[in-house]
């Protein structure tokens, strides 16, 4: 990676999880590679704890995200970690102004608006970088270079699961932001685009047909035990033999995520708090949730190689596994541990790779991405390429609205066709 001269400046609009947890930290711990200057957020707390951290004057701290877009130039870097459904309206915003961009995952939330946010890049020649983290991992970075290499001769299929773990999924997707596709997008999106991103950059080609199954089927009230009220802490009768019990979950010693998620202070008597009156402490068969608990996608490549990808939220453990089948041998590996392993037909030679990979951020993916940010922003226009520009990143969003699609119309989508007729649309709301 080439070193900047000058840490890159960039404004921050999200000060959450990711955007003060993740890219925040990664400034503050190499200063001379980032140095955000401003950042908005209607959280006051956030906000003013962010602006303390990275020495930002009150004149550039917003709680309204327009304040910073009436003060950016052409040129600025902007990190937009908002939720969801404000990223398409604010990377449009921003590239009319000239800035370069680097958004959260996902993109936008319909496919029309992925439409829309592609012609704009393209047509502005904005430098757009989404946060496909797993392209950035040693485990998958490895992985595909051995594929490259031809070490199992001609990809065949690839199977890939997602293991979402049950407490996390409860977390994010039963109580929390993105329970509900209407207020968020569906969970094949929020969860596992860059999932079905990295089946796109190791098939080396775009897809050609995709087909889904899944549905809800846990979590809801149907299923709740008897007797169990709203919320965890109103006397629940089951709290013994729930694997979701909220203070369970909130309430431990363990003050990290996910307890550190559901009140700006971290203190047990605020996280208490929290569970009596906030989303995290309902029943879990209780919420307003409708995403899919578990889904299964296949897809054909246009080069003819075949992928299954499983999200389910029944795991022990939060991990990723895969299997890739070629001609000439298969690979198989488990991101959380850290290994990939290579089995020759010919030989029958089992060669085990140890990934040395942390086990958080994104098992190194974080900071590897912001690495790359750094080498990108902080050289002239053209010296260096993202990994996971726009361009490139959209396709597995494409590949999970369709999956979406097949899922509910119970069809096989054809992308060629289905990429066609938004693009038509051009402005589509989808």
């Amino acid at each position: 990676m080439s070193i900047p001269a000058k840490p890159v400046n960039a404004i921050l609009v999200g000060a959450g999880n990711r955007g003060a947890d993740v890219y925040g930290r990664f400034a503050l711990g190499h200063p001379w590679l980032f140095r955000f200057t401003s950042v908005a957020d209607p959280n006051d707390s956030r906000r003013t704890r962010f602006a303390a951290d990275h020495s930002i004057p009150g004149d550039r701290c917003h709680a309204d995200w327009n304040r910073l877009l009436d003060a950016a130039e052409p040129g600025d870097l902007v990190f937009i970690c908002t939720p969801d459904r404000l990223h398409h309206q604010q990377a449009l915003a921003f590239m009319d102004k000239g800035c370069s961009i680097v958004l959260e995952k996902p993109a936008a939330v319909t496919v029309g608006e992925c439409s829309t946010l592609g012609h704009a890049a393209a047509a502005g020649k904005r430098r757009v970088v989404v946060c496909h983290v797993l392209r950035y991992t040693p485990f998958f970075s490895t992985l595909k270079e051995m594929l490259d290499e031809g070490r199992i001769g001609r990809v065949v299929s690839i199977n890939l699961q997602e293991n979402i773990g049950y407490y996390h999924f409860a977390h994010s997707y039963v109580r929390g932001n993105w329970r509900n596709s209407g207020q968020a997008c569906p969970a094949i999106l929020a969860k596992s685009c860059h999932d079905l991103d990295m089946l796109y950059w190791l098939a080396g080609s775009r897809a050609e047909s995709v087909a889904s199954i899944g549905e809800l089927c846990w979590f809801k009230p149907g299923n709740a035990p008897e007797g169990a009220p709203a919320r965890c802490l109103d006397g629940c009768p089951a709290r013994s033999s729930c694997s979701w019990y909220a203070p369970d979950l909130y309430l431990t010693d363990d003050a990290g995520w996910p307890a550190s998620t559901i009140s700006d202070d971290p203190s047990l008597v605020a996280r208490m708090a929290a569970l009596e009156t906030g989303p995290y402490g309902r029943c879990v068969y209780r919420c307003d949730n409708d995403v899919v608990d578990h889904q299964h996608v296949l897809v054909r490549f246009g080069n003819g190689v075949s992928a299954s990808f499983v999200q389910s939220a029944f795991t022990a453990d939060i991990s990723r596994v895969i299997q890739v089948m070629g001609t000439e041998g298969e690979i198989t590996g488990n991101l959380k541990q850290g290994w990939l392993e290579l089995r020759s037909f010919l030989t029958g030679n089992r060669d085990r790779i140890r990934l040395d990979a942390p086990g958080t951020g994104h098992n190194g993916g974080d900071d590897a991405l912001m690495n790359d940010i750094a080498a990108l922003f902080g050289a002239s226009p053209g010296e260096a390429g993202s990994r996971s520009r726009l361009e490139e990143s959209l396709e597995g969003h494409w590949m999970a609205f369709a999956a979406e699609t097949a899922r509910t119309e119970r069809s096989i989508v054809r992308m060629d066709e289905y990429r066609a007729t938004f693009d038509a649309r051009g402005a589509s709301d989808g």
